[in-house]
């Protein structure tokens, strides 16, 4: 993963997958807000897309995560695919496959459903447990928006029903890591905004198990 002051995954966790997120952020605003009002944050929604070898593979003149680090800057540029699509166009143009999605259950627990097609990499609910400012270079957004925090997450018990079959097939991911972000977070005040919004970003997620 890029370097950063997220304390570091727990001993004798190792990465089990690393998807690309594009979607959106969502926010809301009281009516008639002003300057005072600050936006609440709903949670986001986003394809996931599978990048694990992207993590590892290098290209001539590149450390191995050269490809991956910059992959967030290149989506968040590129039109937001629909997550409602049964197979949404790669952001990065390529033949990636998707992962899965990431979108929030009771507007409050950031869920990572992982199961798609003929992949099943599990259903993970989490919560955040530490948050550092994105760089001051990170992408923004094609709306204008500025980078959203780099995300510790820590996977709460228990985990989505799955058959036993599954059970056999999913390692026990314990904590979830949103790197590398651009775009997608909100303005400093509700000023001139409506009461629902969003922001486009993308963001590197890595999955510890």
């Amino acid at each position: 993963m890029p370097s950063s002051t997220l304390p570091p995954p727990s001993q004798g966790l190792t990465v089990y997958h690393v998807a690309l997120g594009r979607g959106l952020q969502n926010y809301t605003c009281p009516p008639d807000a002003g300057s005072s009002d600050v936006p609440i944050a709903l949670g986001a929604v986003a394809n996931l897309y599978n990048t694990t070898c992207m993590a590892s593979v290098p290209i001539p003149g590149g450390n191995p995560p050269y490809v991956l680090n910059n992959a967030p800057a290149v989506a968040v540029a590129n039109s937001n695919p629909n997550a409602s699509d049964s197979k949404p166009i790669h952001p990065l143009g390529s033949s990636s496959v998707i992962s899965g999605h990431h979108y929030f259950t009771d507007s409050t627990t950031p869920t990572f459903n992982l199961v798609w097609d003929t992949t099943n990499y599990g259903i993970f609910f989490s919560k955040k447990t530490s948050n550092v400012t994105a760089p001051a270079t990170a992408p923004i957004g094609p709306d204008g928006s500025k980078a959203v925090p780099w995300l510790k997450l820590e996977v709460e018990s228990p985990v989505a029903p799955l058959t036993i079959e599954q059970k056999d097939l999913v390692p026990s991911v314990k904590e979830i890591y949103r790197v590398n972000t651009a775009g997608g977070a909100a303005p400093a005040t509700c000023a001139g905004m409506p009461t629902s919004f969003s922001r486009q970003y993308a963001a590197e997620y890595w999955f510890f198990a």
